[in-house]
């Protein structure tokens, strides 16, 4: 069960605090009733930000009964050990998606948070003989790498979408949409040093420097050559920290390298650029000892090394 000692933790850790209506009702109802969906002041209920690491999307369910586009969440039973595990479960049983297939975001000494309460009022449902109220949403943000194909359940959701972050529909039903980016980023950070100490890591993609490279790609195609280049240098040093030798670096290193130079030609940083290539250069010969498939790479890299030698007068 739920307890105040619980909720009180969360406000304590939430950036953008509650709001008044919340407030309000945390003050004047007991734990048991805070959770009750036949109080009809107003109740708590449970969620999960779900984003997709690699496309920098959030999932989005077409809510059954409201006729709106929700994340995924719903009401908190008295059986429910956390608020955090209200949200999974109910992530679960909308969407399919499992513990082992999610990794959750904010974590505070080894436990989630919410990363807000959204307070939105619901429509009287006339067929429930349910009065209008509210919902004070504890959403929980969760990063997700895999197929983007669910098996949603149709009992509650008419269908699924996968939204960008940038999308203005998340300004209407998010209350911090503008901070996923940095919360996420943070989250990962966290949750790739954690898996380091417990094992070591055995996906070719990193969660993070996946995420890093796309924000960097973001940035390239918006003309932001400052961000892009923070990002690519991140994302490069991620690939990098990912894995104890160089032998079992992700490919994907080979796309930063090469991106991180293409930011600095844009900006006339020559020497820098080389470095970059260089870099690259140095990655495809490795690979290419362990496979030939690699070989190209190392022609491309080359060949852009001699360009921008040649360029600066060093050849």
């Amino acid at each position: 069960m739920v307890t105040k000692l619980e909720i009180q933790k969360h406000l304590k850790y939430l950036k953008n605090g509650a709001s008044k209506k919340f407030i309000e009702l945390f003050n004047n109802f007991d734990e048991e009733d805070l959770c009750d969906r036949k109080n009809f002041t107003g109740h708590i209920t449970a969620s999960g930000t779900i984003i997709h690491i690699p496309s920098r999307e959030v999932l989005l369910l077409h809510h059954k009964t409201l006729d709106k586009w929700h994340i995924p969440g719903g009401h908190v039973d008295l059986d429910d050990d956390s608020l955090f595990e209200a949200a999974l479960r109910e992530v679960e049983e909308e969407t399919g998606l499992t513990a082992e297939q999610l990794i959750p975001i904010n974590l505070i000494k080894n436990k989630p948070y919410c990363v807000e309460i959204n307070s939105h009022p619901i429509p009287r449902n006339e067929k429930k003989n349910e009065d209008q109220h509210y919902h004070h949403d504890f959403r929980f943000v969760f990063a997700y790498t895999g197929n983007k194909r669910i098996h949603i359940d149709l009992n509650e959701s008419l269908d699924y979408k996968w939204l960008s972050i940038d999308d203005p529909y998340l300004q209407e039903i998010m209350t911090t949409p503008e901070t996923l980016d940095s919360i996420l980023l943070e989250g990962l950070e966290s949750y790739e040093q954690s898996v380091k100490q417990v094992r070591h890591n055995d996906y070719l993609v990193t969660p993070l420097a996946s995420y890093l490279f796309r924000l960097g790609q973001l940035h390239y195609d918006r003309g932001n050559w400052e961000s892009a280049e923070q990002m690519f240098r991140r994302s490069v040093s991620a690939y990098e920290d990912t894995y104890d030798d160089e032998y079992e670096t992700p490919p994907s290193i080979l796309a930063a390298c090469w991106n991180l130079a293409t930011v600095y030609e844009k900006t006339n940083r020559h020497s820098q650029k080389l470095q970059a290539l260089e870099k690259g250069l140095n990655f495809a010969k490795e690979f290419a000892r362990l496979d030939e498939n690699f070989l190209p790479e190392i022609s491309e890299f080359t060949e852009q090394i001699d360009a921008s030698r040649h360029s600066t007068g060093q050849l």
